[in-house]
């Protein structure tokens, strides 16, 4: 439904949500100390190796984990802990991340990565690539919550409860 005021428009969807589970980013809403969490869609594997090798010498990250989170799409984890603004700093140097994510978790001020199936897909690790830096924080210390996103996956609006 679009409303028309003068230049302005005001436009509603009806969309049916779904419940995800996921990871986030922040270690504690106490404190500014951030995981470095990824979002790829539809980037080959390779390319994304080759970016996050690039991107783990440049800013000096721990281990990075790339799991298969569906078809031509991946999650990356590195347990880092880093001030939100140098987060958004790194995400910002990758080339493959998918936009969407990177704008939602800077709305919020965390970033999200699902953990449960979207249509029955299984969650494969692919590649670890290793670090001689040790991981900042526990894979443990991060949150997990549950949040709402349209039943397409991709590009779906996230409203995340924490």
């Amino acid at each position: 439904m679009i409303i028309r005021l003068g230049k302005l428009q005001l436009r509603a969807y009806v969309t049916i949500l779904e419940k995800r589970t996921g990871i986030c980013s922040q270690k504690d809403t106490r404190e500014d100390k951030h995981a470095l969490l990824i979002d790829f869609d539809n980037s080959s594997i390779s390319t994304i190796i080759n970016s996050l090798s690039s991107l783990q010498i440049k800013y000096k990250l721990p281990a990075i984990y790339i799991i298969a989170s569906s078809k031509h799409s991946y999650h990356a984890y590195c347990f880092t802990a880093r001030k939100f603004m140098e987060i958004i700093h790194i995400l910002s140097d990758i080339p493959q991340l998918d936009r969407s994510y990177f704008r939602l978790g800077i709305v919020r001020g965390y970033y999200t990565l699902r953990i449960t199936s979207r249509k029955g897909d299984k969650f494969k690790l692919v590649k670890i690539i290793v670090s001689v830096y040790p991981n900042e924080m526990s894979p443990d210390s991060l949150t997990v919550n549950e949040y709402l996103t349209s039943n397409k996956g991709k590009g779906g609006k996230r409203h995340a409860k924490r």
